[in-house]
């Protein structure tokens, strides 16, 4: 999709339209268009009908890090809306915005010490996705926020209905430390139940092998 052709279709009246032109925004990382895509999405926000459209927006407005749409993003996170899509891609945006590096896992470890469900799923998705590389004390820190995760209380009685939150930290252990992440991998491994997905993740960073993550 070329650049007009993107803009055309964030104007469209179709919702559909928009969702593609913003999801291609992020998959080029098309940087030049974050003004326009911020407009678009607070155009967007507050109709829950297009709630799939949002989503779209939200994450690529992070992942071309366009810092003037931080406020709106934290104005999500804030709500801390513990079953919402919104605020698990708000979560994800958040991180990409907020650190200071690819190094630099502070907001996560921050998400992680309030966060409902949706934020902590969310929260922890980059550091697999980017492949981030934060220290050693941020290792442990993070690794013992998320140890029993799986147990959080807005997903007790759910886990069929919600995957384990667990999984970009496990995702990103591939490029860590082995004698940081090992114990915490193999209690992932043992605790997966039926989440297979994070089975076979924790299984294949144990050797320090990354996989195509979903």
């Amino acid at each position: 999709m070329t650049t007009e052709q993107i803009k055309t279709n964030l104007l469209s009246k179709k919702s559909v339209d928009r969702r593609k032109a913003a999801k291609e925004i992020g998959k080029q990382r098309e940087t030049r268009m974050g003004k326009e895509l911020l407009e678009a999405y607070l155009n967007e926000a507050g109709d829950n009908r297009t709630w799939e459209t949002q989503t779209e927006m939200i994450l690529s407005l992070g992942l071309i890090n366009y810092k003037p749409a931080l406020p709106y993003i934290e104005s999500i996170v804030h709500l801390n809306n513990p079953h919402s899509m919104i605020t698990y891609c708000a979560a994800q945006s958040y991180v990409r915005l907020k650190r200071d590096s690819i190094t630099d896992s502070r907001p996560v470890i921050e998400l992680l010490k309030f966060g409902g469900l949706s934020l902590v799923d969310g929260a922890l998705n980059p550091l697999g996705y980017d492949k981030m590389a934060p220290p050693k004390e941020e290792v442990i820190t993070l690794i013992n926020l998320a140890w029993d995760l799986h147990k959080h209380k807005d997903r007790i009685g759910n886990e069929a209905g919600y995957s384990d939150p667990r999984y970009g930290l496990v995702a990103a252990c591939a490029g860590w430390d082995k004698n940081l992440t090992q114990p915490f991998l193999a209690h992932c491994v043992l605790t997966a139940g039926i989440d297979s997905t994070l089975k076979n993740v924790a299984e294949n960073a144990i050797k320090q092998k990354y996989v195509k993550l979903r």
